[in-house]
């Protein structure tokens, strides 16, 4: 008796791989983390103007606008605006964190949002590091 492999090559590239859930929708879940992150960026300013100003508010707004076109490029799958936003997050978690601490003292409420806004960028920023979110970049 011979045995041969009678499976053809289409058969083999149909077959479901075994990729973790969380890949497939690794993008999304990313965009998800940043838009939360990016909505509640203007609860912050919000704040921010309740104590006065300490930036000038056009400059406050041109940035968060800078951001949703970042994160435009991003759901566009530009794999540089991709990139780009990983830096941003861990660089913002990174020299922002460590200010939540003087940031309680002076407006509790402010540091608590502030700190979700790091949360969520860090979880987006992971997910877009992950595979499953440059299948398809371009």
């Amino acid at each position: 008796m011979n045995t041969t492999n009678t499976l053809s090559n289409e058969a083999l590239q149909q077959t479901p791989s075994a990729r973790a859930p969380w890949r497939k929708q690794a993008l999304s879940t990313a965009l998800a983390c940043l838009g939360l992150a990016y909505a509640l960026s203007w609860v912050e300013m919000g704040l921010a103007l309740m104590t006065g100003p300490g930036e000038p508010i056009a400059a406050m707004i041109a940035s968060r606008a800078l951001i949703a076109g970042l994160y435009g490029c991003v759901a566009f799958r530009l794999q540089w605006a991709r990139w780009i936003t990983v830096v941003l997050g861990f660089t913002s978690v990174v020299l922002v964190g460590p200010m939540l601490g003087a940031e309680w003292h002076a407006f509790p409420v402010a540091a608590l949002i502030t700190g979700v806004v790091l949360v969520f960028k860090l979880a987006g920023s992971i997910f877009l590091l992950s595979p499953g979110a440059s299948h398809g970049i371009r």
